[in-house]
């Protein structure tokens, strides 16, 4: 199955990078199938450092700001090993939190990167992963990756249908250079009915951003 959320990955500097994702994954959440396009810079993170933090969010507000390429508001937390050589979040120091469960299959995988791993601490739940092989004969690559540990930082507030269309029009956003405009208007025609319906605060600001983008790039 695909599941959306946002994905961290560490730029050659060592600062964090948030992007969309809709990873495949299968139903015990161990073995992750990541699709970056070749040309983006998760990609090329990627490339040069197989770690990467996934999350699950319940508001939409960064998953727009990350697919159109704004600034975000959000935090990041740096994961790193304890003296056992697991991970553990530690930036926050008035937080408390259980340290994050490790999937033992890949426990001896840890031990290849020493360097800068990224959490999202407003997120609901992360999944820690590292890329262990590449296809790259299409331009939207594949990237096989293990489950090396996961963490639920608050319950999952849930999603309506405002929260589900507005990751639709992000979605389109991203495509909008490859789909006819024409289609894409249509779709959110439709998406807007859905918005306005059901939304609250932060998925109207979202959708003001997406119309935004689409206004400008009409």
């Amino acid at each position: 199955m695909i599941i959306e959320g946002l994905l961290t990955t560490t730029t050659v500097d060592g600062t964090p990078h948030m992007a969309p994702m809709g990873p495949l994954v299968d139903v015990e959440l161990k073995n992750w199938t990541l699709r970056p396009f070749s040309s983006s810079n998760t990609f090329r993170h990627l490339q040069s450092n197989p770690h990467c933090v996934f999350h699950v969010i319940d508001d939409v507000v960064p998953l727009v700001e990350a697919a159109l390429g704004l600034p975000t508001s959000l935090s990041f937390e740096l994961l790193q090993r304890d003296v056992n050589g697991e991970f553990e979040t530690f930036a926050t120091a008035e937080r408390e939190k259980s340290p994050p469960s490790l999937d033992s299959d890949a426990s001896s995988l840890q031990s290849c990167y020493a360097g800068n791993v990224w959490t999202i601490p407003s997120a609901c739940h992360w999944y820690h992963l590292i890329v262990t092989d590449w296809d790259t004969s299409e331009p939207r690559t594949l990237a096989k990756a293990l489950l090396l540990s996961r963490h639920v930082q608050r319950p999952f507030w849930g999603w309506n249908r405002a929260k589900h269309a507005v990751m639709e029009a992000a979605i389109l956003a991203t495509r909008y250079h490859l789909v006819p405009h024409t289609e894409i208007e249509g779709d959110l025609q439709r998406l807007e009915q859905v918005v306005h319906k059901t939304a609250g605060e932060r998925e109207l600001h979202a959708w003001h951003l997406l119309k935004d983008f689409f206004q400008a790039n009409s």
